[in-house]
């Protein structure tokens, strides 16, 4: 009874934490939209400003869905599972990796104004 009811709460845990990924990473993708329109429309936004934002986003999006991964580990730790678990670890470190690369190729101003 109590085995049932923990892993019926790990996977209602895991369903949250996994729709929080998806959450902040639609959020990121409309607001690089919105930011895209107005670079069009009003030249407001920088291209490199949109794309590091949107990055931002996806590689938020992606820790909370690696926690999420990482629950549902707990609950049915199966090879397919730790193997989606190990992809999405990777795709999320290079992600990281190339952002922060393009954040050391910016200049001093266009860092700041990203702040």
């Amino acid at each position: 009874m109590t085995m049932l009811f923990t892993d019926e709460m790990l996977h209602t845990i895991r369903g949250l934490i996994g729709a929080i990924g998806v959450i902040v990473i639609c959020w990121g993708a409309l607001r690089g939209l919105y930011q895209l329109f107005m670079f069009f429309a009003y030249s407001r936004f920088d291209t490199n400003y949109i794309r590091l934002q949107f990055g931002d986003a996806v590689i938020l999006g992606l820790e909370f869905m690696v926690g999420a991964d990482i629950v549902g580990s707990l609950v049915a730790p199966d090879y397919y599972n730790l193997g989606l678990l190990a992809i999405i670890v990777v795709i999320r470190t290079v992600l990281s990796f190339f952002l922060s690369r393009e954040l050391q190729e910016l200049t001093p101003g266009q860092r700041k104004s990203l702040k």
